[in-house]
């Protein structure tokens, strides 16, 4: 019993000790010496929370590139398939770069819903006018 007590109290680290051990991580992540060791003790909370939302952005941009690797891939796969047929061509490439925010996802979205509106007005007034259907204004005026 005397033996459990003394080993639970060798085994702690001193505060120093401690101190030295993170010290490498946070001149890492761009901490001084003179900041980690003189400066207020509060700046290696800002210090964490910097390199976390750093290491999210940098995760996010990666993924990104993913998604244009990714549809690159698959945009030009038709073209690699072996038995593709003569004269097939690779999907194009897109215009634009993809939207990082709400509101241009949003703005995309009420112009391609614009074109496909008019896309729509176009047909249906081709259509309106092979049906060769009789002016309803002229007969409107003959009565």
């Amino acid at each position: 019993m005397g033996g459990e007590l003394l080993n639970s109290s060798s085994s702690k680290v001193s505060y120093t000790e401690q101190f030295y051990e993170h010290f490498p991580f946070y001149l890492a992540i761009g901490m001084t010496y003179d900041q980690y060791w003189n400066d207020d003790c509060q700046l290696v909370k800002f210090y964490r929370k910097a390199h976390k939302l750093k290491n999210e952005q940098k995760n996010q941009e990666l993924w990104l590139q993913g998604m244009y690797i990714y549809e690159a891939l698959c945009n030009v796969s038709p073209v690699l398939h072996a038995f593709a047929k003569r004269g097939t061509r690779p999907l194009p490439y897109p215009e634009k770069p993809y939207s990082l925010t709400k509101e241009g996802n949003k703005q995309e979205k009420e112009i391609q819903e614009k074109i496909n509106r008019q896309k729509a007005k176009a047909v249906f007034g081709a259509w309106a006018s092979r049906l060769k259907l009789p002016n309803t204004e002229r007969q409107k005026s003959a009565n």
